[in-house]
């Protein structure tokens, strides 16, 4: 496996924690955790009796996990956490047996445990006599799920875009990308990529990787060029809109603390194009995703999407 293929998959990951929250992040952590974590069983809450504070467990070494996935606007308050996490496991002995350890899974967004939970977590494992008492939180979750083979990572986030440019496999992703389907793609290593894409690169901050994947998709933009011709000029301008708000979104939605944070709104822009019918089949989506790699290399060149480095803004 390539480090591209690696990046791809922390991003996607990254990604599908960020926008997921609730019972979207109960979710993620049981099939997480089916592949991830020996033994692990999900439980539902049932009637009144409720789960017991008891989100899944392993009941070989009696180790229960409690799931808590606020909702980043929330603002709920370290104070808040503490009290949902001491609270739920207290819970635990009412119903349940055998508790040597308990897991307190936050969905910290990648900005790490509040050192008050942490504290207070560590003050129940010595006052519990507990095995481990901890919060797991993203980089958790992250080394867990890079953990994983490839296959079962694929059913998590989907198909991933391969590294080889040969060929785009068929999509309707639009009007372009169903273009982009019924042509032959094979790049034409004979144009010459504009002598501003590495500086456009550096400018917007992204790696040398994605950077990579932009020059490699660059030789097969003039499928869409030709498409473009051959349409009328009011429609070009209507796709180049769409991309500059697509990329104005990201801006929006992609918006917390990252080293990579360029690198992230790209892949988020990459899923963003892709209809949503994809996303239900992995191998399927990784055809999307390769086409929509090809779609964003064209107006990233024209600064549709990211920044030109003469505009006075950073991104």
């Amino acid at each position: 496996m390539s480090s591209m293929d690696d990046f791809f998959f922390r991003a996607f990951f990254k990604l599908k924690v960020h926008e997921s929250h609730g019972t979207a992040f109960q979710q993620l952590i049981n099939s997480l955790f089916g592949y991830g974590v020996e033994g692990f069983q999900p439980v539902a809450p049932w009637g009144n009796w409720g789960d017991g504070g008891n989100d899944g467990w392993v009941e070989a070494t009696g180790t229960y996990y409690q799931v808590y996935g606020p909702t980043p606007t929330s603002n709920i308050s370290p104070d808040a956490t503490v009290q949902k996490a001491i609270g739920d496991f207290h819970k635990l002995p009412q119903k349940w047996k055998n508790v040597n350890s308990f897991y307190f899974v936050y969905n910290d967004h990648f900005g790490g445990a509040p050192a008050k939970l942490s504290s207070a977590l560590q003050s129940l494992k010595e006052d519990q006599g507990l095995t481990e008492c901890k919060a797991l939180v993203g980089a958790d979750l992250e080394q867990i799920f890079m953990s994983l083979d490839s296959g079962q990572r694929q059913i998590i986030v989907g198909g991933i875009p391969s590294d080889s440019s040969t060929y785009i496999d068929p999509t309707s992703v639009n009007d372009i990308l169903t273009h982009l389907a019924d042509n032959d793609t094979s790049p034409d290593f004979l144009m010459s990529p504009p002598p501003d894409l590495d500086e456009k690169i550096t400018f917007n901050g992204l790696s040398e990787g994605v950077g990579n994947v932009l020059k490699m998709r660059w030789y097969q933009i003039s499928i869409i060029d030709q498409f473009l011709t051959a349409r009328d000029p009011g429609f070009a301008q209507v796709v180049a809109s769409d991309i500059s708000r697509l990329y104005e979104k990201s801006k929006e939605y992609v918006n917390f603390e990252d080293e990579r944070i360029a690198d992230l709104r790209y892949v988020w822009m990459m899923d963003h194009l892709i209809p949503d019918v994809a996303h239900k089949h992995p191998h399927s989506l990784k055809a999307y995703r390769e086409s929509a790699q090809v779609v964003l290399s064209k107006y990233f060149e024209t600064c549709d999407a990211y920044e030109h480095p003469e505009q006075s803004t950073s991104p």
